[in-house]
């Protein structure tokens, strides 16, 4: 595991690669630093424990913005939101979008031959400024499976690499639904949706299951009983977000392309808690960022305004 801990500093791998990497991103929806990568003493996550072992581990990353599609915008743009237009949320009466004239990274890659997949929790728009070639998202599924069914994800992220692993590289971005909230809107199934499919719905999960006494409490977060109560919720859904990365790794290994595969795994935002996500802290804005690159050659450094130049420079496009 390497630590890099100036957010604005990535190590160049390119120059010892003989061929363009395919691109995988993997992000979560509200994840936070839980897990063993981050030395967490509760929450268990080894499949991104196992990442982090050949990933560069930034300590220092923060999202473009405490909100989820301002921040999903800045990912897939290399823009802030002043400059992509997508200032609040996208979904409802909120409606924001993109400028119509933003160069986004599947309209920029579509431009240069790539093929794009996006799978999951998407939340920007307009589709004509986002347009992937492969789209299994909320827009036309119901988005706990897309973004929590990790079962179906695998599916899904099979049927992607049938259709474009290859001899020509692909980007796929999976927004995982996990570990978002959902109590308000679908309370029989928890704070965190943590019992969607732990009745073996989801044959692909084994649920890891925790009481409110094993639990950390982050220091911005008021230790109550109702705090430990969800953070035991969110830990579990964190689990099954985690078992999902998992599977998809194990997917790009099954056809192959897992060591030819730069893999990122970030988050859009802080924790759903008090502090926490929609706050301009550091509880709000600082995200898990990892990349795990292939053929490596940490010798050179250059700097990076966000993962959208990177993605665009490892494909070499402008």
């Amino acid at each position: 595991m390497k630590e890099e801990e100036d957010i604005y500093t990535v190590y160049h791998p390119y120059y010892n690669i003989q061929t363009l990497p395919s691109v995988c991103v993997c992000v979560a929806d509200d994840a936070g630093f839980e897990g063993g990568l981050f030395s967490h003493p509760a929450c268990q996550t080894p499949h991104l424990d196992s990442l982090a072992q050949r990933s560069i581990l930034f300590r220092k990353s923060f999202g473009a913005v405490s909100s989820c599609s301002p921040s999903r915008a800045s990912i897939l743009t290399g823009l802030p939101p002043h400059q992509s237009g997508m200032y609040g949320l996208h979904h409802a009466m909120h409606h924001f979008q993109a400028f119509d004239a933003v160069q986004s990274l599947p309209r920029i890659l579509s431009q240069h031959g790539i093929k794009t997949g996006i799978i999951g929790k998407k939340h920007v728009g307009p589709e004509a400024v986002f347009p992937f070639d492969f789209a299994q998202t909320e827009e036309n599924n119901p988005v706990n499976q897309v973004g929590r069914n990790i079962t179906k994800i695998k599916l899904l992220v099979r049927e992607f690499l049938q259709q474009y692993h290859g001899t020509n590289p692909w980007m796929l971005y999976i927004g995982f639904h996990d570990p978002h909230r959902c109590g308000h809107t679908n309370p029989e199934l928890g704070q965190f949706c943590e019992k969607f499919g732990a009745d073996g719905a989801i044959p692909d999960w084994t649920p890891q299951h925790y009481t409110p006494d094993m639990v950390e409490v982050p220091y911005f977060v008021p230790d109550t009983p109702a705090s430990r109560s969800d953070l035991a919720a969110q830990y579990t859904s964190i689990g099954r977000m985690d078992q999902g990365v998992g599977i998809v790794l194990k997917e790009l290994a099954r056809v192959g392309a897992l060591d030819s595969t730069l893999v990122i795994y970030t988050s859009d935002n802080g924790i759903s808690f008090p502090a926490g996500r929609t706050n301009l802290y550091d509880s709000g804005l600082a995200v898990p960022l990892l990349v795990a690159v292939p053929g490596a050659d940490f010798s050179q450094l250059f700097r990076i305004p966000g993962v959208g130049p990177l993605l665009r420079s490892i494909n070499r496009v402008s």
